[in-house]
């Protein structure tokens, strides 16, 4: 069985996109280590521990973990993708973002860290999916963002005498 140039080039576009996704999954495992303890010792350090008992408290870390930890994983990992992979980038880098996510609730399911109440839902599915897809097509598309000139090179800015105040 022979295979063409578009085949490979095929088998290619998938460990890219499998890449960008370790790339995801990597950097929400360091950052999510790291992120609720290093806000836990700047409260402490200021003396503002005791805000940690409230329930406004734990909106507010899980809003902090949306914007510190799951956004840039998924921004790092779209950055990854969309510079590897320069066509069809619309639903290729929604790969990226479910490869990391995936990752980050196998690890969680097998540590025994997965709390899948009603109540909790949104605090470990919905916000690391939305933070990872969107940080994905912010990296995808911050790769191929081309620059359109608004103003050719070879006009001229010329000065209107008639607007001069003396």
């Amino acid at each position: 069985m022979r295979m063409g140039l578009g085949s490979l080039r095929r088998y290619g576009d998938l460990l890219h996109i499998a890449f960008g996704g370790g790339i995801c999954f990597a950097a929400m495992y360091f950052l999510i280590s790291l992120v609720p303890a290093g806000i836990r010792m700047l409260l402490f350090y200021i003396g503002y521990a005791g805000l940690l008992a409230f329930t406004e408290a734990t909106n507010a870390m899980v809003l902090l973990m949306l914007g510190t930890v799951y956004l840039p994983s998924g921004f790092l990992g779209g950055l990854y993708t969309g510079y590897k992979i320069n066509e069809n980038i619309k639903i290729i880098l929604l790969f990226p973002a479910m490869i990391g996510f995936t990752g980050l609730i196998a690890l969680r399911f097998f540590t025994g860290y997965l709390n899948l109440s009603i109540i909790n839902f949104q605090n470990e599915i919905f916000i690391p999916i939305l933070g990872n897809v969107v940080g994905a097509y912010l990296g995808g598309y911050t790769m191929n963002w081309e620059m359109e000139e608004t103003v050719k090179l070879s006009e001229t800015i010329e000065l209107d005498s008639s607007q001069i105040r003396s």
